[in-house]
């Protein structure tokens, strides 16, 4: 295989920064797009040079070949597409989250094993050179011990899409969902969540009307690392105004570091210095990182032969991290997470 190439569904936003994105690459070439509104999938297609537009998955898997599905569609569209493609032996790369239960989500890791292709989930935190440096200061000791650490991650709501406001939608599943990601794979995997949520404004406006809103917008998430190990995540479509420059803040018994910028758009990490009793800045170069580059990163692993640091397993775990972090919200009760997953592959 000299190229990889990929079918994706869903022509909207998130569409609009990886179709560029993925025509850079050396690796990838992009031969189909998906929409259910034709218009929108020929426009795609004409704008990014695809040389196929569908309005129905089937048709694209019966009518293209391709070696990897993109899935950049709603939230509530990502597991049945999922596992069509899945079924049709493509691997996967699908925008967060995988799909929007626990037991869907390990339904489809257990496909893509019994098909012999593999599925990857977004966020591709784990890819930047501030998530390397993090993970090199907190495994290498620098911290000390890190017991504690926080994240935040907000804003007020978008304004497209009813989806976001359903059951199936969220604040928790569209921006918690960076932060559960980074905190677990550089604390490692939860053991257990305890959590508060609820929905905050009742009404919202989106796409010009007013509809009544089902999901989260506003959460409060604490999870149980191991072994005295704590975090919390907070996020939520209620935040007017919040400041991005320390989103996530790791504390240690002889240190710590903050995440400067997001964990999708970092800028650098600050760590504390007890010889000299200030804060410096390191690792201020993003590089090649960009949080719509998992799917190149993936067509680059699969034409090297690399495992990627990503893995089904990872989302699988944060997809159950957030729904045990719902179904605590609901009773009051502290859920244990049964999945795991391990870390360990290099980045390319």
């Amino acid at each position: 295989m000299e190229r990889v190439r990929i079918g994706l569904a869903g022509c909207g936003s998130v569409s609009r920064s990886y179709l560029p994105h993925l025509a850079a690459s050396e690796y990838a070439d992009v031969v189909a797009v998906c929409d259910v509104d034709m218009s929108r999938a020929e426009q795609s297609a004409q704008q990014h040079g695809v040389p196929a537009a569908f309005d129905d998955m089937a048709r694209m898997l019966d009518g293209a070949e391709f070696d990897l599905f993109l899935n950049t569609t709603a939230m509530p569209a990502h597991c049945e597409l999922n596992r069509l493609a899945l079924t049709a032996g493509r691997h996967v790369y699908c925008e967060k989250p995988i799909a929007t239960s626990y037991e869907d989500g390990r339904a489809l890791v257990e496909l893509a094993q019994t098909q012999g292709v593999k599925l990857w989930g977004a966020p591709n935190v784990v890819l930047s050179p501030q998530f390397a440096y993090l993970r090199d200061l907190i495994h290498g000791g620098a911290l000390g011990r890190v017991y504690a650490a926080h994240a935040s991650y907000g804003h007020a709501g978008p304004t497209w899409g009813p989806w976001f406001y359903g059951k199936e939608g969220g604040s928790l599943f569209d921006l918690g969902v960076y932060n559960v990601t980074t905190l677990t794979g550089l604390l490692g995997p939860a053991q257990a969540v305890v959590a508060l949520s609820g929905t905050a404004v009742p009404e919202r406006e989106v796409d010009g009307a007013m509809l009544r809103a089902e999901a989260d917008d506003n959460t409060m998430l604490l999870i149980d690392h191991g072994d005295a190990v704590f975090s919390h995540v907070q996020t939520g479509f209620v935040y007017r105004a919040q400041r991005g420059d320390r989103s996530v803040e790791f504390i240690g018994t002889e240190g710590a570091a903050n995440l400067l910028g997001y964990d999708w758009g970092p800028t650098g990490v600050e760590v504390w210095d007890a010889a000299s009793g200030a804060w410096n800045t390191h690792c201020e170069d993003a590089r090649d990182y960009c949080w719509q580059s998992g799917a190149a990163y993936v067509a680059e692993c699969l034409i090297k032969g690399i495992e990627p640091m990503m893995t089904g397993a990872h989302a699988l775990h944060v997809l159950e991290v957030m729904t045990a972090a719902k179904a605590s919200a609901a009773d009051g009760a502290r859920m244990s997470v049964e999945s795991t997953f391990d870390l360990t592959a290099p980045p390319v």
